[in-house]
């Protein structure tokens, strides 16, 4: 096959960015190859952005855009060392209280994989469990006990890193047994 551009160079295939969020740390990793991927670290899981933010039951209006924009520091400081988490139309994120947030907007248990969570659904879940209560939340299908208290803290690491990248959506992945709900 001859074109004009016989000499043009193929693009390389980008690797997706990953996100893992756990109850402490929220780590970026980017890169094409696993052994060469680089990793990105900041002290802002579930559990310690809670403690750090959270106040009230349910939490304040300000408590709720102080937590968001927490992550979004720690994510404008990812995004300077990883460049390739800007320049990417979706991130894959794991961790179990993303995989929580996931059977949460799909109301009830979801077969270990992905889904794709979009940018809407993640605001509607946000607003709606961040004005519950703890007693409310623990009624929520697909939210184990273990994470009633610390699935907001989940929904504003999510809708921090989606309106910080300016996705539409985000994959949320579980590897087979990571989380029981």
């Amino acid at each position: 096959m001859n074109t004009n551009d016989d000499n043009a160079k193929p693009t390389p295939m980008m690797s997706t960015p990953s996100i893992h969020l756990s109850a402490t740390l929220l780590t970026f990793v980017a890169g094409d190859d696993a052994s060469q991927a680089e990793h990105y670290v900041v002290p802002c899981g579930t559990t310690v952005l809670a403690e750090r933010h959270f106040t009230h039951d349910p939490p304040l209006p300000e408590d709720l855009t102080n937590a968001i924009g927490d992550v979004i520091d720690h994510l404008d400081d990812a995004v300077r060392y990883l460049p390739l988490l800007a320049a990417t139309p979706t991130v894959h994120l794991s961790g179990a209280p993303a995989w929580v947030l996931a059977t949460v907007e799909h109301g009830g248990s979801l077969e270990p994989g992905k889904f794709v969570l979009s940018r809407d659904a993640a605001e509607e879940v946000f607003r709606t469990l961040a004005t519950e209560s703890v007693s409310d939340r623990a009624r929520n299908p697909g939210l184990p006990a273990e994470h009633v208290s610390t699935i907001v803290a989940a929904c504003c690491v999510v809708v921090a890193i989606l309106r910080g990248l300016h996705l539409q959506e985000i994959t949320v992945t579980c590897p087979g047994g990571e989380v029981s709900t």
